[in-house]
């Protein structure tokens, strides 16, 4: 299969009311074929080992699912976390919403809190927006390791919303198991926008129970 081939059958698959739903949430200009996700992850799952579908012949920054796909691809293709964290280091940039992003920290099953906290370091400040939040989108995935508190240290006042939003979902996330150090942090002199969206997303969280959140709300009308 070329790339050619791996376009139609993403096509195949479209959905026209699906990708005018996804157009509408991406803050993005990407063009939506209408892949649902789960789909769209099997379609990766059954051609990445083709070796004639090459990714450098991809049409990059068009089609959401093509971006989302040559990263998934790249990803799959890579033998070891280290080639993993170079390829992403190298193609981040491509991203161009939140979907590409947030889909792609999926494929990233491997990693240490080692690995991830050297490259949270070399990307949290870079100056594309989705290599930014990407750094702290990462970061969900050690939400139960107490050394995820590193990373309050370095969350700052990102004014492009989709960095802060990826922030407030960081900071949501560790509450789960760390509230009082959430509490804590959100006590301090950080952006109103981010500390009104990570409380809002502690409060929408099934995993919190209510007491936290009553104090949290308590947090957010003072």
């Amino acid at each position: 299969m070329n790339y050619q081939d791996y376009l139609q059958v993403l096509f195949n698959h479209s959905e026209h009311k699906y990708a005018d739903f996804s157009k509408n949430l991406l803050h993005s200009d990407y063009n939506v074929i209408g892949v649902r996700i789960p789909i769209l992850r099997q379609i990766v799952k059954d051609n990445y080992r083709d070796e004639n579908l090459l990714l450098s012949e991809f049409e990059l920054g068009k089609y959401l699912e093509i971006d989302i796909s040559y990263l998934a691809i790249g990803l799959l293709r890579c033998r070891t976390v280290s080639d993993q964290l170079t390829f992403l280091k190298a193609n981040m940039k491509i991203a161009k919403s939140w979907a590409v992003t947030d889909m792609i920290a999926s494929y990233c099953k491997k990693i240490s809190f080692e690995d991830y906290w050297a490259f949270f370091l070399e990307t949290r400040d870079d100056e594309h927006i989705y290599v930014r939040r990407f750094a702290f989108v990462l970061g969900l995935k050690f939400y139960r390791d107490k050394r995820i508190l590193q990373t309050l240290n370095y969350i700052k006042n990102d004014e492009d919303y989709m960095v802060y939003m990826g922030q407030a979902w960081l900071l949501a996330t560790i509450a789960i198991c760390y509230s009082e150090a959430v509490f804590e942090f959100l006590q301090k002199g950080i952006a109103i926008n981010l500390k009104r969206k990570t409380i809002s997303k502690i409060i929408e969280s099934y995993r919190i129970d209510d007491a936290t959140k009553n104090r949290f709300i308590g947090l957010r009308k003072a």
